[in-house]
């Protein structure tokens, strides 16, 4: 442990707020939008899933660069990005110009997470491969919260000063989390001849990165299902809108250390199957929703799911990925999530012109029981033959 290592999580979280909260802040945007450029639901939902998209090739890309060249460059060099996009963005003429812009935030947000887990990685390792679970969960808990609060946040900047509000916000948020960076995080030391190109990754890594992005397909239908539908159905203002997935949100949030506490007392193979319990739970409450409060309900139970999926996911990949390519194996962890936010974004146009919430329903509900099945199997401890602390290439 270093000195102001207790700084180091919060540092990482800070900087790692604008990957999950753009991906979902721009829910409540997509209806004005829409209106303001005349391109209609299915074609502006790509606003989302193009950054979703680029989501899936960038984290690869970063973390490998950060493994590379060093991760406090490549964190800091994200922020500024994300600064420079967050203005260009809201100036935006038209809507080609609007996606661009928004491509290239993509790739800004999506250096954060993988960099800062690199640092975290090599400061404070663990005995088990993983740096201590409370540091994990901080994290998870500032990741979970900020992609489900991404709606309530947007939705109030968009009633108070529209929608090029939600990339404004990027400005200051971004000068802060860079100016807590330079001072806390610390400079690691790679070893560029040792990162095999393209990297090799274990199984169990791959089995965690796949489950991660299911995960995802439920969590990112029911970000943009919820208030589109709240909006174009239900007749409620874009504020209000994204209220409804406010439970997400908080319970995600406050959740997150009774993973931990699960985990510590039952492994984490209960948490993990406790989490794909109540995501199908939460989507077969989403199928018969027909009120608000329906919706709360299915909120609030996949708020809880959020906590303890998240954890257990983070922790599996330092589990499962070779110390020496941490800033890769995270970056394709965050990758996954962009698979399942991609996947649901591109079906959403359909889903929501033919049925509504119905048929995100169907789809969150379908998903949920692969992950249900599928966390049976999954991988929660490192091979007895892993060779993940070798010195050699």
């Amino acid at each position: 442990m270093v000195r102001g290592a207790g700084r180091l999580p919060a540092a990482v979280a800070l900087g790692s707020v604008f990957n999950p909260l753009n991906s979902s802040m721009i829910a409540v945007a997509l209806a004005d939008v829409e209106a303001e450029f005349d391109v209609g639901i299915a074609a502006v939902t790509w606003l989302a899933a193009g950054f979703y998209l680029t989501g899936i090739l960038a984290p690869p890309v970063m973390g490998t660069l950060a493994d590379r060249f060093g991760p406090r460059l490549v964190f800091c060099a994200g922020l500024v990005t994300m600064a420079v996009t967050g203005v260009l963005a809201a100036l935006a003429p038209t809507y080609p110009v609007l996606v661009g812009v928004r491509l290239l935030q993509a790739f800004g947000s999506c250096a954060t997470m993988p960099a800062g887990m690199a640092i975290v990685q090599a400061v404070m390792p663990g005995e088990d491969g993983r740096p201590p679970p409370r540091v994990i969960a901080t994290i998870s808990m500032v990741l979970t919260a900020s992609a489900a609060a991404g709606p309530v946040l947007g939705g109030f900047l968009i009633s108070l000063w529209g929608w090029r509000a939600i990339f404004l916000v990027n400005v200051p948020l971004a000068a802060v989390a860079l100016t807590v960076a330079l001072r806390w995080l610390p400079k690691v030391r790679v070893e560029r001849a040792r990162h095999a190109l393209p990297p090799r990754l274990r199984p169990g890594l791959l089995a965690t990165c796949g489950h991660f992005a299911l995960v995802n397909v439920v969590f990112y239908v029911a970000f943009f299902a919820v208030p589109l539908w709240a909006q174009r159905s239900a007749g409620v203002p874009a504020h209000v809108a994204g209220l409804l997935v406010l439970p997400m949100a908080g319970l995600g949030f406050v959740m997150t250390p009774v993973a931990v506490a699960l985990a510590a007392r039952f492994g984490m193979r209960t948490v993990l199957m406790s989490g794909a319990a109540l995501l199908l739970g939460g989507s077969c409450a989403m199928l018969v929703a027909r009120s608000v409060g329906m919706v709360l309900l299915a909120a609030a139970l996949l708020g809880v799911s959020a906590a303890l999926s998240q954890f257990a996911l983070n922790s599996l990949v330092f589990v499962h990925a070779d110390r020496r390519d941490t800033g890769v194996a995270v970056g394709f962890f965050q990758a996954s999530r962009y698979v399942g936010a991609g996947a649901a974004s591109s079906l959403l146009g359909v889903l929501f012109e033919g049925t509504g919430l119905a048929g995100g329903g169907r789809l969150m509900t379908g998903v949920a029981v692969v992950v249900l099945v599928a966390g049976v199997f999954l991988p929660v401890r490192r091979p007895p033959a892993s060779d993940g602390d070798r010195s050699g290439p």
